[in-house]
């Protein structure tokens, strides 16, 4: 997970973003040889229960995700207030296709 302001900062600063109606995501090549993650979502989202209930799908979904494990990125999961709202099918698909789109060497 990406934890300090450091990280989120680098990543602010070196990351390339890709957006949906339900989430956007910002993403930048790490050293490690692993993939990091942090996910956002303010309070546009919706109520404290709604930003949790939320940020477990989200979480469920990328630890689920095909990825392989040595790929190397930092990536940021920023949700937007349309993804309160969104079913599990509709959030998994806009991860997925973000996810292959914003890390897609080129």
């Amino acid at each position: 997970m990406l934890r300090t302001p450091r990280d989120f900062a680098a990543l602010q600063a070196g990351g390339r973003s890709r957006s949906h109606p339900l989430l956007s995501i910002r993403v930048r090549r790490n050293e490690l040889g692993r993939d990091r993650y942090g996910i956002s979502t303010g309070r546009r989202v919706g109520g404290a229960v709604v930003r949790n209930r939320v940020r477990r799908r989200v979480k469920e979904i990328l630890r689920h995700s095909a990825r392989p494990a040595s790929s190397g990125w930092d990536v940021l999961v920023v949700c937007r207030p349309a993804s309160a709202t969104a079913g599990f099918g509709e959030l998994r698909e806009a991860v997925s296709r973000l996810l292959v789109s914003g890390t897609r060497e080129g």
